[in-house]
């Protein structure tokens, strides 16, 4: 199996190249970046799907940096839409599979139970409009992948902004109203890599157990980090800086149901795989 990444220096990409590259049966790993694979370029995509001749491509890279959508609409369609038809493209000229990674942005975050892979989409901000976007030039054979509060190793993540925020002194403010499912990189590329595996097709989620307030969130990572959590404040999402332009999902708690439904496992508790995270981070600088 020949094995092609997109988004590679990013923190699923990171973790998802070193995990492939450790697979016996996977012969060759590409690991591209933006600078080496421009993929809002359809002829550059098409000569490096070509030359390299993968079975599988994981296409991780994105425009994800939410508020710069908002101010740069075409760029996000370009990269998250056009970008992902060209990829796709490109795979079907080489009989292959793309496995994208999505976001639970694509959906308005008003539900108040669990949201399955059938629920009606509805972004309210341009990011999610534009990962939707994705999702819809892919094709039956392909596999999208719906994940949330996405925190690990490489790359900024908010785990991190935390932890520097436990080392310092002094409150710290976190929303109490905005709900979700933390997912830890190290067990999201567990299950992505199964789904290649298992040559499966369609929408799952993809989230560790349990749901969460960033509020609570914050207080327990304070807590396995030996802090005070007393100093995390719990504020209301109008409170927020005014100056973050992309509205966030007020409910973004993801069932996994196609993966129950399809007998694999059940993912760890975020508590669970959360503090592993922490303890790992804590070896180097952040």
């Amino acid at each position: 199996m020949r094995v092609l990444v997109t988004g590679a220096r990013g923190q699923v990409g990171t973790e998802l190249t070193t995990a492939l590259q450790n697979l016996e049966y996977v012969t060759a790993v590409l690991a591209t970046s933006r600078e080496s694979l421009d993929f809002t370029v359809r002829q550059s995509v098409f000569d490096c799907v070509k030359d390299f001749s993968p079975s599988v491509i994981f296409h991780c890279g994105a425009m994800t940096n939410v508020d710069l959508c908002e101010d740069d609409t075409d760029r996000a369609f370009l990269v998250n839409g056009i970008g992902t038809r060209f990829v796709k493209q490109a795979a079907r000229a080489a009989s292959a599979k793309v496995i994208y990674l999505s976001s639970d942005y694509v959906f308005d975050g008003k539900a108040n139970k669990p949201i399955n892979e059938w629920s009606p989409t509805g972004p309210i901000s341009v990011y999610g409009a534009s990962k939707l976007a994705g999702e819809q030039e892919l094709e039956s054979c392909d596999i999208i992948v719906r994940t949330s509060w996405v925190m690990g190793v490489y790359g900024k993540n908010i785990l991190k902004t935390i932890l520097r925020l436990a080392n310092g002194s002094g409150e710290v403010k976190f929303v109490n109203d905005q709900l979700g499912s933390p997912t830890v990189v190290s067990d999201l590329v567990t299950v992505l890599i199964q789904l290649m595996e298992n040559d499966e097709s369609g929408t799952f989620h993809v989230s560790n157990s349990g749901s969460v307030s960033w509020y609570e969130l914050t207080r327990f990572v304070f807590e396995v980090t030996g802090h005070d959590p007393a100093r995390v404040l719990p504020i209301r999402s109008f409170e927020l800086d005014a100056s973050r332009k992309a509205p966030r999902p007020g409910y973004s708690v993801l069932d996994n149901a196609a993966l129950r439904l399809s007998g694999y496992p059940t993912m760890p508790d975020w508590r669970t795989s959360v503090e592993s995270l922490c303890a790992e981070l804590s070896k180097s600088p952040l």
